[in-house]
């Protein structure tokens, strides 16, 4: 069958546009972002698994060749066409059209370099930035919501978010609790005690952030929970920070009237480099 794609007539096995089609026409795919670092990759064996668990919950066959020494050779062979050994790669796992039973569908997968660091390190974005919450839709806390794949309620919050000159936006569940944002994980510093939305309340697995966690709730430094957060919460805070996966940390600066320090993240960022070397 042919195809037109902006004007121009295509055979529908000439083109990529062709072969990704389901993931195209209705999102069936699943994603997972991964740090590289002096051509390392970070926390490769809980990335690996977790783009597994998320192909099984899209009930997707796994090729035999998905091994993790296979994809992490991919990954390196991107990166080293691109000229880069520090970068945000994502994995993207997509089922080809052509059979009826999805189950018994092949897969393809796409590995591209979502962006480069000139550092090996984790960064901290320290930038003057701004949050607001996001009120017009709430986001599905199912099981499903935690994979990385098709989220158009995301979409209509990032137009929102762009058209309106915020860095971030805190997402809610039905229950009008924080759930995420849209860049990442939302944490919240209180003196020393630092909190973070419940995974069942609407936020991604993502495997910096269960990092992240491990790390803060073993320093003697702080005290550490995953609990149900309100918004009115954001205005009571003395720090506000957001986990970007495989990137490193967002400080917020302002929630409308409402200004936060960034004394404490500072230390956390620390904590997070430092686990590198671990």
């Amino acid at each position: 069958m042919k195809f037109i794609f902006n004007g121009n007539l295509f055979n529908d096995a000439d083109a990529l546009f062709g072969k990704i089609n389901r993931a195209f026409l209705y999102g069936d795919f699943i994603s997972e972002f991964v740090k590289i670092s002096d051509g390392k990759l970070l926390l490769w064996e809980e990335h690996y698994f977790n783009l597994m668990a998320s192909m099984r919950i899209f009930r997707m066959r796994i090729p035999i060749e998905f091994t993790q020494e296979f994809l992490e050779e991919e990954i390196l062979k991107v990166c080293k066409e691109n000229g880069t050994s520090n970068a945000k790669i994502k994995i993207s796992v997509f089922r080809n059209p052509g059979n009826e039973m999805l189950t018994k569908s092949t897969v393809s997968y796409l590995i591209d370099v979502e962006k480069t660091f000139s550092q090996a390190e984790y960064s901290w974005t320290n930038d003057s930035s701004e949050i607001e919450i996001f009120k017009d839709y709430t986001i599905n806390p199912s099981f499903f919501s935690q994979v990385n794949s098709h989220k158009p309620e995301e979409i209509i919050a990032q137009a929102f978010m762009q058209e309106n000159e915020y860095d971030d936006l805190v997402l809610l569940n039905p229950d009008k609790r924080i759930a995420r944002t849209i860049l990442g994980v939302p944490f919240l510093i209180q003196g020393n005690h630092i909190k973070t939305p419940k995974i069942e309340e609407g936020g991604i697995r993502n495997v910096t952030r269960n990092h992240l966690t491990k790390l803060i709730s073993k320093s003697e430094n702080f005290s550490f929970e995953e609990a149900e957060i309100f918004p009115f919460e954001l205005q009571k805070t003395d720090e506000l920070f957001i986990c970007l996966e495989s990137e490193g940390i967002l400080s917020v600066h302002q929630n409308r009237k409402k200004t936060y320090s960034t004394e404490k993240t500072k230390e956390i960022f620390e904590l997070l480099n430092d686990s590198m070397s671990d």
